[in-house]
C-alpha cells in the first residue's frame, strides 16, 4: 500500500496494525457479521442470541407524512414466544447456580402456559369476610 509521506508515524503505525487486526478477527470481509453469522445465532453456546429472522436491523427515519414518527419497526419477524430457544446458553439455561429463563418459568405460579386470569384466585373466604364483590 501506498504510503503518504504526509502521514505521522502514528498514521502509518496504525494502517499497518489494521490490516493485522483485520485479518485476525472473527468478522472480516470473508465471514462478514450478521443474522445467521455462527455468533449470531441461538445453537447452545453463549454468544449467539438470535434465532435467524434479521431482527429489525438499522433505519433511518422517513419525516414525510403525517404518521412519519409510528410504526417506524416492524417486529413481526421476531419470534418471542417462551419456547423458542433464542438468547445464549447463559440466558436459557443459567450459569454459577443463577438461574436463566428456564428456572425463571418453571419457579413462577403463573406464565405463559398457566396465564393469570379472573378466575385464578378464590375469594370466596374473603367474601365471607365482609369484603366487596363486583361483577
Amino acid at each position: 500500500m501506498a504510503q503518504n509521506t504526509g502521514q505521522t508515524c502514528l498514521e502509518k503505525r496504525g494502517i499497518e496494525e489494521r490490516q493485522i487486526q483485520t485479518s485476525r478477527s472473527d468478522y472480516n470481509q470473508f465471514e462478514e457479521y450478521g443474522p445467521t453469522h455462527k455468533n449470531a445465532l441461538s445453537d447452545g453456546d453463549p454468544q449467539g442470541k438470535g434465532n435467524g429472522s434479521g431482527g429489525h436491523g438499522h433505519w433511518l427515519p422517513d419525516c414525510s407524512g403525517d404518521n412519519a414518527s409510528v410504526n417506524r419497526i416492524n417486529y413481526s419477524n421476531f419470534n418471542t414466544s417462551p419456547d423458542a430457544q433464542i438468547g445464549g446458553s447463559y440466558d436459557i439455561e443459567g450459569r454459577n447456580g443463577v438461574g436463566g429463563r428456564q428456572l425463571a418459568l418453571s419457579s413462577q405460579l403463573y406464565n405463559y402456559k398457566s396465564e393469570y386470569g379472573t378466575n385464578s384466585v378464590d375469594t370466596s373466604a374473603n367474601r365471607k369476610e365482609g369484603q366487596y364483590f363486583t361483577t
